[in-house]
């Protein structure tokens, strides 16, 4: 019995050992995780907050302090997405992707462009991308000052032959990115590219065959669920329905209804004066202004500007002669999110029954619909 009751002690002992060890090890199994450290020279401020970007506004996740450069974040993300570092008075912001690794950031902050971010495929994917597209940009942002000289200088043909540039420009440009995007169609890289840069000027045929392009972890991204909703949102106001009604105020504080427009042909026109490519469209839809609206033409400018007086004195400056309203919160703008606006310039032609009959119209191609139309 003696020895019966020893064995059986030691049984115990033995099994209370081995669960023991079990449940130690299951303990230090730890669930993926992403942490970011960071070593920046010339970084000054005392907090720093780990961001998320929604409808046009940065939400705060996480903060920490900062002390000597150095700052760290740590969390968890199902796939990875786009978080965007910013100091105290948020207006300088680190740009990266996140995924469940080890992230250092390291560099100047007086160059922040050029922080190095290691430890992220993810991100390295997306850095390959960046550095491609600042090429196309760098050109366009050319084309837009010299736009602007000649445009201060009264020089039509160089004004005209700038605008041909700028159109050609922009479409080298997309095909780059349409090219970038189906090279790593696995990636989630490439549906926040879609989103960011495709979504806003594809129409509902383009848009839908690209939420059906991606694979693996990229058809499961939060990015294609945006993409998607987009869609649902550009068939709500697709071509051949009825604009949605709205009102907002105008520069003196009074109200201004879509639908007092009806009976007339009407682009809704949506810009801001922060907008290089909106300025740098409006003698064309100037131009329009003056041919056609004694033929039955109207434009309702809605702004995505959050400060009044430098909207009106875009209106000004660029002689901006039909009604404007806005809401002044940005890219927070009711009716831009009514309409599914997310760059801009952008428009939507009405008819005189308030149908759209076209979108976007841009250059040439405003011209010639309004001239179908109305002549």
């Amino acid at each position: 019995m003696q020895l019966t009751f020893k064995f059986g002690l030691l049984y115990s002992a033995l099994s209370l050992s081995i669960v023991a060890c079990q449940n130690d090890e299951k303990e230090q199994i730890k669930e993926p995780e992403f942490g970011i450290t960071a070593e920046i020279s010339d970084l000054n401020y005392k907090t720093a907050y780990l961001n998320d970007f929604i409808d046009g506004e940065l939400i705060k996740l996480d903060s920490c302090s900062i002390v000597g450069g150095k700052f760290s974040f740590k969390g968890k993300v199902e796939l990875p997405e786009v978080r965007y570092i910013n100091f105290n008075d948020g207006k300088e912001r680190i740009v990266l992707f996140v995924q469940n690794d080890s992230i250092h950031i390291g560099g100047s902050f007086q160059d922040i462009p050029s922080l190095k971010i290691s430890g992220s495929a993810t991100h390295n994917l997306f850095d390959d991308f960046k550095k491609g597209i600042k090429t196309h940009d760098e050109k366009l942002a050319e084309l837009t000052e010299r736009f602007y000289a000649a445009d201060a200088a009264g020089q039509e043909e160089e004004i005209e032959k700038i605008d041909s540039e700028y159109y050609a420009t922009e479409e080298i440009k997309q095909k780059f990115v349409e090219d970038f995007i189906n090279m790593n169609k696995s990636s989630v890289v490439a549906p926040f590219i879609g989103l960011r840069f495709l979504a806003p000027i594809y129409d509902i045929e383009k848009l839908e065959a690209l939420s059906k392009l991606f694979e693996k972890d990229a058809a499961s991204s939060v990015y294609t669920k945006l993409i998607n909703e987009r869609l649902a949102l550009l068939k709500s106001t697709e071509v051949g329905v009825k604009a949605p009604e709205f009102s907002q105020n105008d520069t003196s504080g009074n109200p201004i209804s879509l639908s007092e427009f009806k009976g007339k042909y009407v682009l809704i026109d949506f810009w801001a004066s922060w907008c290089g490519p909106c300025r740098a469209e409006n003698p064309n839809v100037v131009a329009a202004y003056k041919k056609f609206n004694k033929k039955g033409f109207e434009i309702f400018g809605v702004s995505l500007d959050e400060n009044k007086a430098k909207w009106i004195d875009a209106i000004h400056q660029d002689k901006l002669t039909w009604k404007q309203v806005s809401d002044l919160k940005g890219w927070g703008n009711e009716v831009a999110k009514m309409y599914g606006v997310n760059s801009i310039p952008h428009s939507i032609l009405l008819d005189k029954e308030g149908t759209i009959v076209a979108k976007n119209l841009r250059g040439d191609e405003l011209h010639k619909k309004l001239a179908e139309v109305l002549e």
